[in-house]
């Protein structure tokens, strides 16, 4: 069977809000990669269309759809670009009356119903989707009946029908590697200007699942962390590398380092392949020590960017953030002295924040060893626990998923405003980014890889960066 997969036409001041667009960047869909490699093995014709990294209108997602004739078409979606999504499958479905249409992502894991009450999507499938979209495919093929296939959603008679969802796939060695080969060029993908050095620069995801019990994630995921083998993971950046062209790799992971014997085993294995690329990744501060980082150090790490949230430890407690700052300052005076380079990220607009308690984040990030920072607003996210409280704390706006983008106030602590919010974000980047140390670093980077067009795009981000607007 012929199956498009769609990643939606999103632009980057949607993905990131009006203030933030030109500081973004583009990550490579692995999540459709994943499931067309699925249905590849499987034998059906796949492509993808990624609207988003090609800058395709909905009606040009459509003509193209229309041009390659599928017989499924299946569109991913996020919270923020659910809108896109929809309007995507309202375009393909105009275009070719007859498709079928699926929407799968992070959004229809936790608002299935909402997404298949909009009739222009078919079925939705929920949750980790390589086995279930597999099965899905089949049943249209044979008439067999959709009842048994896990996560999926759909219509039935005025009914609808919402399937349990697949368990989580154990052995992650067994998912064939993403389909690259069905992507424009890589070097439409990157990272924000800061965080890489060389393209064309490509996510790998070494894991699956959580076990922290973080209040602002959804942790669609699991919350058991299941990892790939060093060896799986490595014969997939020496494709990168050596077919692709890839220099350097970005680690999608939420926390790279849960398992610090397998990222140590991953980079043998690399070396013992003569492989060695400049790479960046996600941590908590818990997670890493001195012996830890030097050894990501030696085997090419040159970025770590850290989750902090807050700097303050009553609010850190109730977002289950159960780090220690000064945890976190030891560890970060540990890459400054090795050289690595550390992003930290923070919230601000948390379930019983104040005035005082943002003044005090703002504070201890001024007093950290950050090379960068990231400032969001706090945003509930469907499948959250701050979701199901968040009118407990404050005032919530669910009117229009598009605003979640990490930069618009939807939830406001009770006596705040989102104006204030708003403000207090800009000012946490002012007076973080306007001292010598930091602004010196930040110009220095610029210059250190990348090319013209990564100098071009720290410059366009320097607003955003410098003013938070």
């Amino acid at each position: 069977m012929k199956v498009l997969l769609i990643y939606p036409p999103l632009t980057l001041e949607e993905r990131f809000g009006s203030r933030a667009g030109n500081a973004g960047g583009r990550q490579i869909p692995l999540g459709i990669l994943y499931l067309a490699s699925a249905a590849r093995e499987q034998g059906h014709h796949l492509r993808i269309v990624d609207a988003e990294a090609m800058r395709f209108t909905a009606r040009q997602v459509a003509d193209l759809a229309a041009d390659f004739a599928p017989g499924v078409v299946g569109i991913s979606a996020t919270t923020v670009a659910f809108h896109r999504a929809l309007e995507t499958a309202r375009q393909v479905k105009h275009a070719m009356p007859q498709v079928t249409t699926v929407c799968g992502g992070p959004h229809v894991h936790h608002c299935a119903a909402e997404v298949i009450g909009h009739h222009a999507f078919d079925y939705a499938i929920k949750g980790e989707a390589e086995i279930g979209f597999c099965r899905f495919l089949r049943a249209l093929e044979t008439g067999e009946s959709m009842d048994g296939i896990p996560g999926l959603v759909y219509r039935d008679n005025g009914c609808i029908r919402d399937n349990p969802p697949a368990e989580f796939i154990r052995d992650l060695d067994g998912i064939p590697f993403p389909e690259y080969d069905l992507l424009p060029d890589l070097r439409a993908y990157n990272p924000p200007a800061t965080c890489y050095r060389a393209i064309p620069v490509a996510s790998v995801l070494t894991a699956r699942g959580c076990p922290c019990h973080c209040t602002f994630c959804p942790r669609n995921m699991g919350d058991s962390l299941r990892v790939r083998s060093a060896d799986n993971v490595a014969r997939e950046i020496e494709l990168l590398h050596r077919q692709y062209g890839v220099r350097e790799i970005a680690f999608a992971d939420d926390t790279f380092t849960f398992r610090p014997d397998c990222a140590r085993e991953l980079f043998t294995r690399l070396d013992e392949m003569n492989i060695r690329l400049p790479w960046s990744c996600k941590s908590r501060v818990d997670t890493v020590d001195a012996d830890l980082l030097r050894f990501m150090k030696d085997r090419g790490c040159w970025q770590i960017s850290f989750g902090i949230e807050s700097g303050d430890a009553r609010i850190l407690e109730t977002i289950g953030k159960n780090i220690r700052l000064e945890s976190a300052r030891e560890v970060l005076a540990e890459c400054a002295k090795l050289g690595i380079q550390t992003r930290g990220n923070f919230m601000i607009g948390h379930p019983g924040e104040t005035p005082d308690t943002i003044e005090k984040t703002i504070r201890t990030a001024l007093s950290m060893n950050l090379g960068s920072l990231v400032v969001t607003l706090n945003t509930p996210l469907p499948g959250t626990r701050q979701f199901e409280e968040c009118e407990t704390y404050g005032a919530m706006d669910v009117s229009d998923w598009a605003r979640f983008n990490l930069n618009e106030p939807v939830f406001v602590p009770a006596g705040m405003t989102g104006d204030f919010l708003i403000k207090k974000q800009r000012e946490f980047y002012t007076r973080f980014y306007f001292r010598p140390r930091i602004m010196w670093r930040f110009f220095l980077n610029l210059f250190s890889g990348g090319g013209l067009r990564r100098l071009g795009s720290a410059l366009r981000s320097l607003p955003y960066a410098m003013f938070g607007r």
